[in-house]
């Protein structure tokens, strides 16, 4: 890789990550709302915590298609069938890690009661409450595998088409 090619793909990285936290607020608001509001008519764990996250998920998709598309990787993007395919598959590969992870960080490592016991009960809990920091935390570690996944996959840089050869 050449020292041009070093700089272009840590700008990349940046703007990844610039673009990368406006879709986590995306999700995180989206789902945050849904959760509450969810929450409200629920005690059902599918409803009140994944649901959202999916449906959250699925907003800041939108957002970082349009993002990444435009800015990131404008000069490796095609626009077509595969790009966006390939988009929607490494996103959904990052939104099942995602909620793995999630659950993983609940269920398993019990890093919500451990969030709430650390901080305690006042305004920040009510914020950021135990289940909302393990989605944090999963949308954080979300992030970097879908940077690799987006400049691997989907945006990488194009190649020359091979000339065509005429038989005569």
């Amino acid at each position: 890789m050449q020292v041009s090619e070093k700089k272009k793909s840590v700008l990349q990285l940046l703007k990844f990550i610039l673009i990368g936290a406006s879709n986590t607020a995306v999700t995180l608001i989206v789902t945050w709302a849904l959760q509450k509001l969810f929450g409200t008519f629920s005690e059902a764990e599918i409803l009140t915590y994944y649901l959202p996250m999916v449906i959250g998920y699925a907003c800041g998709i939108l957002n970082s298609y349009i993002w990444n598309s435009r800015w990131t990787f404008r000069e490796e993007r095609r626009r077509d069938a595969r790009e966006i395919l390939l988009f929607i598959a490494v996103n959904l590969v990052t939104l099942g890690l995602s909620l793995g992870l999630m659950y993983l960080f609940k269920n398993v490592c019990g890093l919500d009661a451990w969030w709430m016991r650390t901080i305690g009960a006042n305004w920040f809990t009510k914020l950021i409450s135990g289940d909302y920091f393990c989605t944090l935390l999963a949308s954080g570690v979300a992030l970097l595998v879908n940077f690799a996944g987006n400049k691997l996959f989907v945006f990488r840089r194009r190649t020359e088409e091979p000339m065509e050869t005429t038989e005569e």
